[in-house]
C-alpha cells in the first residue's frame, strides 16, 4: 500500500472511530469519577472476606469533602450487623417532591484462585474494566456517589430534593437487607416520589452497535417453595412399593412437564411490541402475535424455546436442591425438594402454592412456602419518568428505540415499590447479551459504556430534579 493511500485509509479509520474515541477520552472530570469508582470496586464488600461498612466509610469522605454535613450526609449500621453498613445522603430542594438515587455496594463472593485477574483490582484491558461489582452494582454506586459531590461543589439548587442510599444486603440472604432496614427505621432518608435503581442498560449487538435503551417497570418475585415427602421408611433389605424418592421423583417429573400460563403486563406487551423488528425472523413474527393476542398458543411456543423470552411470559418454578433418606442402608423416611420460583406481579405466594399443588397433583406431596415474599403493583411509567429519558436519549443515542422491560430477578426495587415508591431501572450502560457475567467469573463492563452511562445518569437526574 503506497504511503498516499496509507494516509487516506486511516484518515477514513480516525473519522469513523472519533466517537468512541471522545466517548472514551479521561478528561480530568473522568478522571477523578474513574478514581472514586476505582476505589469503591477494590474495597471488598463480598458477605464472606469483606465489609459494606468500610465501604461506605470511604464514601463518605467524599461526600464530606464536598461539603455534605452531618445533617446531610450519614452511615447508618443495623443493631448487630457491624458490617452491614449503608450511606444516605440528601441534597435539598425547593419543593415537597424527592428523587431517590438507590444502588447496592454489596458484592458476590469471588476466589482470586478461580479469576483470571485479582477481583478486586480494578483492571482496565481491552475497553473492559474487569473486577467483582465493576458492573454489578458498584457502577452504578459510584456514578451516583460521584454526581452528588458535583452538584454540591457546583451549588445546584433543584426544586426536587435528590436523596442518595447505598446499600448493603441486596446479593444474599445472610446479611441485613439495608433497604429495608432503612425504610422500617430511617424511612425520611428514603421517602420519595420515584427512585433510580439497577434494573436496565442498552443492547449492543455482537459488533457493539447501539440497538435499543431498555428501562425497567417491574420485576419478578423470588420466591422458595419446597416438596416434601415423609414416609415410616424401614430396613433397606425389605423394599415396599411406597418410596419417599420415588414418589417425589413423579411429582418432580410431573412438574418438569408443567407450564404457568403467559400473562403479559403493559410493559411486556411493549417489550414484545417494540422488541419484533429489531429481533426480525420467526422471534420477530412471534412477538408482534403474542403482543396482540397473549392467547396465541403458537407464538408463545416459538418464544418459550429462548429461556430469557420465556422467563417474562409467564411465572416460573425450577427445582434446584433435594435432599433425601438418612442412612444408606434404611428407606427413605423424608424427601424434600427446593423450588426457585419467579413470581409475576399480582400473584400471592398463596397462589402459587395451590398452583403448585395442583401441578403435582399428589395429595401425599405436601407444598410449603419458604420465606414468604409478598409481591407489588409494576410502576406506570408515567410522562413524568419518561420524559427526561427520550430527551437524553434522543440527544445521545438519536433514533435508538425506548423499549421497556420487567426483569426476571430480583433487585432492591421490591421493597420500595411495596412501600410505595415506585422505582425504575435506567443506567444508560450498553452491553452485549451476558457480557457482564455479573456474579460469575471476571465480570467486566465496558469502558466506554461506564463513562456514558454517567453521562446519561448525570443529565437525566437534572433533569427530574428541575420538575
Amino acid at each position: 500500500m503506497g504511503d498516499q493511500m496509507r494516509a487516506f485509509v486511516i484518515a477514513l479509520a480516525i473519522t469513523a472511530f472519533v466517537g468512541t474515541a471522545t466517548a472514551q477520552e479521561l478528561t480530568p472530570d473522568r478522571a477523578r469519577f474513574r478514581s472514586i469508582y476505582e476505589e469503591l470496586v477494590e474495597i471488598d464488600s463480598s458477605p464472606t472476606t469483606g465489609s459494606c461498612t468500610r465501604a461506605v466509610n470511604a464514601m463518605l469522605v467524599h461526600l464530606r469533602n464536598a461539603g455534605y454535613s452531618e445533617r446531610d450526609a450519614q452511615v447508618i449500621i443495623p443493631d448487630g450487623a457491624p458490617e452491614d453498613g449503608n450511606l444516605v445522603a440528601v441534597l435539598r430542594g425547593s419543593s415537597s417532591r424527592a428523587v431517590l438515587l438507590l444502588a447496592h455496594i454489596d458484592v458476590v463472593d469471588a476466589r482470586r484462585e478461580d479469576w483470571e485477574r485479582d477481583p478486586f483490582t480494578l483492571v482496565e484491558e481491552n475497553g473492559y474494566f474487569y473486577a467483582r461489582g465493576s458492573a454489578d452494582d458498584k457502577a452504578m454506586a459510584a456514578v451516583f456517589l460521584d454526581l452528588m459531590v458535583r452538584l454540591r461543589q457546583e451549588n445546584f439548587r433543584p426544586r426536587r430534593t435528590i436523596r442518595l442510599a447505598l446499600t448493603c444486603g441486596e446479593e444474599t440472604s445472610n446479611r441485613v437487607n439495608g433497604v429495608d432496614y432503612l425504610l422500617q427505621n430511617h424511612r425520611p432518608w428514603m421517602q420519595a416520589d420515584f427512585a433510580i435503581n439497577e434494573g436496565a442498560g442498552g443492547m449492543l449487538t455482537a459488533e457493539g452497535r447501539p440497538i435499543a435503551f431498555n428501562i425497567q417497570a417491574g420485576e419478578k418475585i423470588h420466591q422458595v417453595m419446597t416438596l416434601t415427602v415423609t414416609n415410616p421408611g424401614g430396613h433397606s433389605s425389605r423394599p415396599v412399593p411406597e418410596n419417599a424418592i420415588y414418589r417425589l421423583s413423579g411429582a418432580l417429573e410431573r412438574l418438569s412437564q408443567f407450564q404457568f400460563p403467559v400473562e403479559l403486563t403493559p410493559v411486556t406487551r411493549a417489550f414484545f411490541e417494540r422488541m419484533a423488528p429489531i429481533a426480525g425472523g420467526t422471534n420477530g413474527e412471534a412477538m408482534t402475535a403474542i403482543a396482540r393476542d397473549p392467547n396465541d398458543a403458537e407464538a408463545a411456543a416459538i418464544l418459550a424455546r429462548d429461556p430469557s423470552f420465556n422467563a417474562i411470559m409467564r411465572t416460573t418454578c425450577v427445582a434446584t436442591q433435594v435432599e433425601a433418606g438418612h442412612a444408606p442402608n434404611a428407606l427413605p423416611q423424608r424427601a424434600v425438594a427446593t423450588l426457585s420460583c419467579r413470581v409475576l406481579q399480582g400473584h400471592t405466594p398463596e397462589e402459587l402454592q395451590a398452583d403448585l399443588q395442583r401441578a403435582v397433583s399428589d395429595p401425599q406431596v405436601t407444598v410449603e412456602i419458604v420465606r414468604r415474599r409478598d409481591g407489588s403493583s409494576p410502576p406506570r411509567l408515567t410522562r413524568q419518568i419518561m420524559g427526561p429519558v427520550e430527551r437524553t436519549v434522543a440527544r445521545m443515542w438519536p433514533g435508538i428505540p425506548i423499549i421497556p422491560m420487567m426483569t426476571p430477578g430480583a433487585t432492591d426495587g421490591r421493597y420500595l415499590n411495596n412501600a410505595g415508591i415506585p422505582t425504575y431501572g435506567m443506567s444508560g450502560m450498553f452491553s452485549s447479551p451476558g457480557e457482564s457475567n455479573a456474579h460469575g467469573l471476571n465480570e467486566k463492563i465496558r469502558v466506554r459504556s461506564l463513562y456514558e452511562g454517567r453521562d446519561f445518569l448525570d443529565a437525566v437526574v437534572r433533569d427530574y430534579a428541575r420538575q
